[in-house]
């Protein structure tokens, strides 16, 4: 996850520059009563990128539980069946719950094209939204939704995304 590596670079950075100014005050390159200020600073620095880090990895954590239970038992239990029954008829409860799924994975993908969602969790959404897309009923509807550029503007940048893969 990108946080993961940003706090092996901050806490590498931390500990050069930190190293840096003791060195630099032990050689008289920085006053002593320098010393403490500078360092002081670093630390301010240093506890603000943890505290973004902390706040990046809570957004994230709230977003992808909100998702998921948006993504519920009952549109996975449609979907589970439409794969086996290819044919059923779609009561228009039905149709709403699979437009609210395609509105879902815009706002994924919306969270995700702001940096939000880590790379790979946008890959794993995107490989099941590909794969509900193969089943008859679900890509009929995704075609009427976005059969015009207004429709599929709407979609906040989905429809091209998944054109890259339909």
């Amino acid at each position: 996850m990108r946080s993961h590596s940003t706090k092996i670079i901050s806490n590498g950075l931390f500990i050069l520059l930190s190293l840096s100014i003791i060195l630099f005050s032990y050689f008289k390159c920085i006053e002593k009563e320098l010393l403490l200020p500078i360092l002081g600073s670093f630390v301010t620095f240093y506890i603000g990128v943890l505290k973004q880090i902390s706040d990046e990895d809570n957004l994230f954590k709230n977003l992808f539980e909100a998702f998921n239970n948006r993504y519920d038992n009952k549109l996975n239990d449609l979907f589970n069946e439409l794969k086996i029954n290819t044919t059923k008829i779609l009561t228009e409860d039905e149709i709403k719950l699979i437009i609210d799924y395609f509105n879902l994975s815009s706002e994924e993908y919306l969270w995700y094209a702001k940096g939000r969602i880590p790379k790979d969790v946008w890959i794993a959404w995107k490989s099941g939204i590909l794969e509900n897309l193969q089943i008859p009923q679900v890509k009929e509807i995704y075609e009427n939704e976005t059969k015009t550029k207004r429709r599929e503007l709407s979609y906040y940048g989905l429809v091209k995304e998944l054109k890259k893969q339909i």
